[in-house]
């Protein structure tokens, strides 16, 4: 009989207060990078310790957010809401879509994750963020990328909400020159889009999204054309399209 005594039997535990701290320190660190930035504009910082604390608040929230996504992985499954309770709740979910999200899918042609009758509950409040964040994501990144954080404790599997904070955390890190804040945003963002693509593998975004990771930061010609061909079959946002077909081939 063989020795087993090297092989690893060590069980990751979970602790639901460490995941409630880390995302408390999520919320902080972003709130922060939007206060940094408004000091920024108002003159009150000067560039060097801007990009300082820019460059430490946003390493520190890639390595949150990773957290996070390794502690929400190894949680017992949430409950599914009855099929009763969710299609009582199709009137609600229609008008405040209708109110807000839809308003913004039709100006800008995208059809977004969660559409169907079995995506976001009301009573988490989950469409009325995303409503939120769509509307404020190309001007103001941080604070929809908290908006997405916020879905994701509601909804830990929502595709939007996960490819949209991975590529929001990009952008922020983009600004960086440290090579180091953006390899970690970059396995971050990674690892996200992998799970927006696991929990939803028709949302197209999520696919474009990782074609540009790919190409841009992983230097993977094959991986970035195959998820580009899927990301254009799936038919993308305008926006998002126009994005992925000036990639080069």
């Amino acid at each position: 009989m063989g020795d087993d005594r090297g092989a690893d039997t060590t069980t990751v535990v979970i602790d639901p207060d460490r995941l409630a701290t880390l995302e408390d320190e999520r919320s902080f660190l972003l709130r922060s990078l939007r206060d940094l930035d408004a000091e920024r504009a108002a003159g009150d910082i000067d560039e060097h310790d801007y990009v300082t604390l820019r460059d430490g608040y946003t390493k520190r929230a890639a390595e949150v957010l990773r957290q996070i996504d390794a502690g929400r992985a190894s949680l017992p499954p949430r409950r599914e809401a009855s099929w009763a309770r969710r299609l009582g709740l199709v009137a609600a979910i229609v008008a405040i879509a209708a109110g807000a999200g839809w308003l913004v899918a039709k100006s800008s042609g995208d059809r977004l994750a969660g559409d169907e009758i079995t995506g976001d509950l009301p009573g988490d409040g989950v469409a009325a963020m995303l409503a939120e964040a769509r509307l404020i994501r190309a001007a103001d990144p941080v604070a929809a990328m908290e908006l997405y954080g916020d879905v994701l404790e509601a909804q830990p599997d929502h595709a939007e909400a996960l490819a949209y904070s991975a590529w929001l955390l990009l952008s922020v890190a983009a600004q960086s020159s440290d090579d180091a804040i953006v390899a970690d945003a970059v396995e971050t963002a990674r690892q996200k889009l992998s799970e927006a693509i696991d929990a939803d593998p028709t949302y197209p975004d999520a696919h474009c999204f990782l074609s540009v990771v790919a190409a841009e930061f992983d230097g993977d010609a094959d991986a970035a054309r195959s998820e580009r061909a899927t990301c254009l079959a799936l038919d993308p946002p305008a926006d998002v399209r126009t994005m992925i077909e000036s990639q080069p081939d």
